[in-house]
């Protein structure tokens, strides 16, 4: 009808998805997922061939704040969205990271940090997008992404200095101070974005679409600081590396089928999504920060490991939803 005003989006998917979607209107859903896949295995091969670029690792902490400020600007929680299971989503996420490095830790001490590093890492800020693609619960995974990222910055500076025993010279409040520059401060000042005027906003929430670059930049330093150590520290066997992507697998497959089993048919696919799809960023940050870059390479190999899984979930979905209108 001419002069009709279109009205805005509303409901539990509404506000957030207008504004991630915003920097996937250019590309079919399922290619941006897969280019996403693409765009971070090309910044880890990069980062296998470039050692070099690791003189700029310095910066990694401040793109993860950026990337983890811009994320976190825009999530809506909703007190309606709580429920038991999101407490059970928590405890499976440390009792797998704990089941990982004592499974681990008679083979090997560093595999074992590699393992609980992997495990402990919480809901990926981003997967409130996946299940918006997927049609589900947003608000659900909304209120786990800030349950877990909470919970494990303030859990994990406690585990990390008893698990890690010789490799890890740190105190507690050493592993706090790093998990507040990394996530409390970039949360609580997301929060305060709410309270500028809409003008001052907007300039934030256009930001948001280089989330991903800054994804994309981090990890590329990331894996070349773990390629230096390895070209001039030590001499790291093939055989080992190989470990590491078996055990980052192995945990993303549990993460995935665990999380499916712990709400009962209501919550199942998004339950499975919040303990499966992790936020990496932060442990990868730790585990530079106060282990060793090898160790880094733990939640790096996840990632692939979730967004393999992420990009078929979403080719599935398209599959079944164009099935269902012939």
């Amino acid at each position: 009808m001419p002069g009709a005003v279109k009205k805005p989006t509303t409901g539990w998917t509404g506000g957030y998805r207008n504004m991630q979607m915003s920097f996937f209107a250019k590309f079919p859903k399922i290619g941006q997922q897969y280019g996403r896949t693409l765009g971070l295995m090309l910044a880890i091969v990069a980062g296998i061939f470039i050692p070099q670029a690791a003189i700029f690792s310095g910066l990694i902490q401040y793109l993860v704040f950026g990337m983890m400020f811009l994320s976190f600007v825009g999530l809506k929680f909703k007190r309606s969205a709580l429920r038991l299971s999101l407490l059970n989503v928590l405890v499976a996420n440390v009792c797998v990271a704990l089941v990982a490095f004592f499974v681990l830790q008679p083979v090997d001490d560093t595999l074992a940090l590699v393992g609980f590093m992997a495990g402990i890492s919480p809901t990926a800020i981003s997967a409130p997008v996946v299940m918006a693609l997927l049609e589900r619960r947003v608000d659900y995974v909304v209120a786990a992404v800030l349950l877990t990222n909470i919970g494990m910055a303030l859990i994990v500076p406690f585990l990390l200095p008893w698990l890690g025993g010789n490799q890890v010279h740190v105190s507690i409040w050493e592993v706090l101070q790093s998990v507040a520059m990394v996530v409390i401060l970039p949360l609580v000042l997301a929060r305060l974005v709410r309270y500028l005027p809409q003008p001052a906003q907007q300039p934030v929430l256009r930001a948001k679409g280089f989330t991903f670059i800054l994804w994309i930049a981090s990890l590329f330093l990331i894996v070349s600081k773990a390629s230096h150590f390895i070209y001039t520290n030590v001499t790291v066997p093939l055989t080992f590396l190989l470990q590491i992507a078996v055990v980052a697998i192995a945990l993303s497959v549990v993460n995935f089928s665990l999380g499916a089993l712990l709400s009962g048919q209501e919550f199942r696919r998004e339950t499975s999504q919040v303990l499966g799809q992790k936020n990496v960023s932060f442990t990868i940050w730790l585990s530079l920060a106060f282990i060793n870059p090898i160790v880094a390479l733990g939640p790096t190999f996840y990632i692939i490991c979730h967004h393999t899984y992420n990009s078929f979930q979403l080719y599935r979905f398209a599959k079944q939803k164009a099935g269902s209108r012939q």
